[in-house]
């Protein structure tokens, strides 16, 4: 039974390493602690997903939704940071970035009943990237760079993902 479950497990405790994360200070030891684990564990849920042969949808889509957990407590606990060092285009990059994906998830939910979360090279390029930047937030200048970098990196992502959803739905 626990074979059978042991990444989703893996899974459960990223959402509740990063619930941690919320009560801690940001850029502290502890935050900085259940933010690695949080971020390990979701490389290494899909590795024993992959390796054990127990890739399931319920897995899938519970790696998607602590993603989602995951990278929305990083961004709300770097947020002074953010406010602080990003220009202006920079927010309309992430925020155009964020309204491509909730209309691609409300296109995935409305038309097909699913969340539409594909799991391209993009993405996981993004996912790294973006792991990175609390280290870099206590250095102002390279923190604006390298968020310029991630920002359009995620925003290419975003629209890579709504190309292959239209480029499937024309095959249809």
């Amino acid at each position: 039974m626990i074979k059978k479950n042991l990444a989703n497990i893996i899974t459960v405790t990223r959402i509740i390493g990063t619930f941690v994360m919320i009560f801690c200070d940001v850029l502290s030891v502890p935050f900085y602690i259940a933010y690695i684990y949080s971020g390990l564990s979701d490389v290494i849920d899909g590795f024993i997903a992959r390796k054990l042969k127990i890739e399931s949808n319920i897995g899938r889509k519970l790696d998607s939704v602590s993603d989602l957990f995951f990278y929305t407590t990083m961004m709300i606990k770097i947020w002074p940071y953010l406010v602080e060092y990003l220009p202006t285009y920079v927010w309309v990059i992430i925020w155009s970035t964020l309204a491509v994906r909730v209309l691609l998830y409300g296109y995935g939910l409305y038309k097909k009943h699913v969340l539409i979360s594909n799991h391209t090279i993009f993405n996981k390029a993004t996912g790294l990237f973006m792991f990175v930047l609390p280290f870099m937030c206590k250095n102002g200048r390279l923190f604006r760079k390298y968020s310029v970098f991630v920002s359009i990196l995620a925003a290419f992502a975003a629209l890579y993902e709504v190309y292959l959803v239209a480029s499937k739905e024309k095959r249809r």
